[in-house]
């Protein structure tokens, strides 16, 4: 069982529930879907639809602006998708130098 849970706790920064208003956009201002949780490392997007998702196969260097309505917060990163559970879409931040 603890190799079990070293496994799926393999994550080098601890991820963090985020704002449920919290939204990514690509670089155009498209919806990609909703953030549910960041880290020092990456963050988690729900995808608004199949389709969406389909596009964001793992390895897919993009822009995202992650924006909350509630507090007037907006930040643009650079991110590689890490991997794709369904609608689930786990990024990777990367730093621009490496797009």
């Amino acid at each position: 069982m603890a190799a079990a849970q070293n496994k799926e706790n393999r994550r080098a920064f601890e991820r963090f529930p985020i704002s449920e208003h919290a939204v990514a956009t690509d670089e155009k201002g498209a919806m990609l879907g909703h953030v549910s949780t960041a880290g020092g490392g990456g963050m988690t997007i729900h995808a608004d639809s199949a389709a969406i998702a389909e596009a964001l196969a793992p390895g897919r260097k993009l822009t995202v602006t992650v924006v909350e309505p509630d507090n007037k917060v907006s930040n643009t990163v650079d991110v590689e998708v890490r991997y794709r559970k369904g609608a689930e879409i786990g990024v990777q931040f990367i730093t621009a130098g490496k797009k």
